[in-house]
């Protein structure tokens, strides 16, 4: 080892202070180079928001464009037909000039023929102005091939042809099939009786396309008062553009008024609007276009979160048949808006069913006054028994025992007769029939409860012990139990344990679901 101790100290020293300015530096650089790269990834964050906002932006050009085209697509469509029109217009007027210059009867009314003679006239001079500016161009160098030729000098100087009899035209016509119209375009034109209607029809159509919402829902009330069929597939067109709630309500009621049976699935497809309003019209128009084929969309609708709905399809279901109606609009009974309660139990006031009826003696006693006040007036019809929903639980709850009980003896023909055919009572010794109500208060029909009472038979007497027996059995068992299971338990006829369960049903201790009952 050569050299001194202070000469490898200076050196060690050096080589420290070398690589403490290297660290130094390398320090700096790695600071500049974080720098930068936080500026690239902001630089990057921007580039990125600046790529989505311009890939939401394309694609909301995209949706302009494809609006656009679609209503340059329509409008096109529409300049096309008013071209076809006014074609067919200025034909017939052509033909009907020819007409009108051949030999006629005498008597005829001269005013129309100077009418046409004077648009003719107008027509006339339109075409000498093309033809003077078609001269001009072609002295100023511009032609069209094949356009035609005007008239020669020799063809001008020709005798002018002799107008046409008036049964050679009506012939040709006729062969052309230009006389009258076929079943079908008959029943598609829009009849009125006047000219003012016609002309608001007209203004109806254009208006379905106003930008103004207002103009739009008018139009559409217009067309529904109107009553034309024809309609129809423009309201339907318009239905599935329109953005407004009280637009498109009024749309669909008009569907629902003008259009065929078909169109429910139109009306359907709107239940999934988020508007609760939509909502119910659509119920509406697809119950009055599909009468009971929407039943299990109507039942649907009874778990749909706006009461309003839920409200509408209970008063809905009322007029629909089934026995699937009654268990859905029993389920209503029990909704948590009590207005939609009481829509259920006036639904099934006029359904003649042992399940509906049920449903409605166990309503008296519900937690809403005005629910129980609707179930009372309902089972008074066929009962006879007069309810006060603002009496004490343990009376209500006595007469909705003993409306169970003459439910049991009651058949189903005896039902319905009793919910369906409510005469008034009659009266012994030529005494005179009821005076008539007046029209301004509409009460509940009354009904003669001793005639309804001589058609029901008598309740068979049950023993209590039997009901306990049956119902600590069904409750013991995890799938419930049949009749036949529980007569062989119970060593009891089959009749007799039968009616037991019955009237444990219409109690509202079991439920019968199937051959199988079970605790409700």
């Amino acid at each position: 080892m050569s050299g001194s101790a202070e000469e490898l100290l200076r050196s060690a020293l050096e080589k420290i202070v070398f690589f403490e300015c290297k660290v130094a530096s390398l320090e700096s650089e790695l600071g500049a180079m974080r720098a930068q790269a936080v500026r690239a990834r902001e630089e990057a964050g921007a580039a990125r928001r600046r790529e989505t906002e311009l890939e939401r932006a394309v694609a909301q050009a995209r949706g302009e464009q494809a609006a656009v085209v679609a209503q340059n697509g329509e409008l096109s469509e529409r300049v096309r037909l008013l071209e076809e029109e006014r074609e067919r217009f200025l034909v017939g007027m052509v033909e009907s000039a020819r007409v009108a210059g051949a030999p006629g009867g005498e008597g005829e009314d001269a005013g129309c023929e100077n009418d046409l003679a004077a648009f003719i006239s107008e027509l006339r001079a339109e075409i000498e102005t093309f033809r003077a500016w078609k001269r001009t161009a072609q002295a100023a160098g511009l032609t069209l091939e094949g356009a035609a030729q005007g008239p020669t000098a020799d063809e001008k100087e020709a005798p002018r042809e002799a107008p046409t009899p008036l049964p050679t035209i009506a012939s040709r016509f006729e062969a052309a099939g230009r006389i009258g119209l076929s079943p079908e375009e008959a029943a598609a034109l829009p009849s009125f009786s006047t000219r003012t209607e016609r002309v608001l029809y007209e203004t109806a159509l254009a208006d379905l396309g106003s930008p103004d919402a207002a103009i739009r829902r008018r139009a559409a009330n217009g067309l529904r008062a109107l009553g034309s069929k024809g309609a129809a597939p423009l309201l339907a067109r318009a239905l599935g553009r329109e953005t407004e709630a009280d637009v498109k309500v009024a749309l669909l009621i008009a569907l629902g008024a003008l259009a065929e049976p078909g169109a429910a699935d139109l009306a359907l497809r709107e239940l999934s609007d988020a508007r609760p309003a939509v909502r119910t019209a659509a119920l509406e128009a697809a119950s009055a276009l599909a009468r009971g084929a929407v039943a299990p969309q109507l039942s649907a609708a009874l778990a749909d979160p706006s009461p309003l709905v839920r409200r509408r399809a209970a008063v809905l279901l009322g007029f629909t048949p089934g026995a699937a109606v009654d268990d859905a609009l029993c389920i209503a009974l029990a909704d948590r808006d009590p207005g939609v309660a009481r829509a259920a139990a006036v639904a099934l006031a006029g359904r003649p069913s042992p399940r509906a009826q049920a449903a409605l003696a166990r309503a008296l006693d519900h937690r809403h006054p005005e629910v129980r006040r609707a179930a009372a007036r309902a089972v008074q019809r066929w009962s006879g028994e007069s309810v006060d929903p603002s009496a004490p639980d343990s009376e209500r709850r006595r007469a909705a025992r003993r409306i169970a009980e003459k439910l049991l003896a009651l058949s189903g023909a005896q039902l319905r007769s009793a919910i369906t055919k409510v005469p008034f009572p009659s009266r012994e010794n030529g005494a005179r029939s009821p005076p008539p109500r007046p029209a301004a208060r509409v009460e509940e029909p009354r009904v003669d409860l001793l005639a309804v009472q001589a058609t029901v038979p008598a309740p068979a007497q049950r023993d209590s012990s039997l009901d306990s027996a049956a119902l600590a059995e069904v409750r013991s068992a995890l799938r419930g139990r049949t009749v036949d299971e529980l007569a062989a338990m119970l060593a009891r006829d089959r009749a007799t344990v039968e009616a037991s369960l019955r009237a444990l049903v219409v109690q509202g201790k079991l439920v019968a679901r199937g051959p199988r009952f079970l605790v409700s």
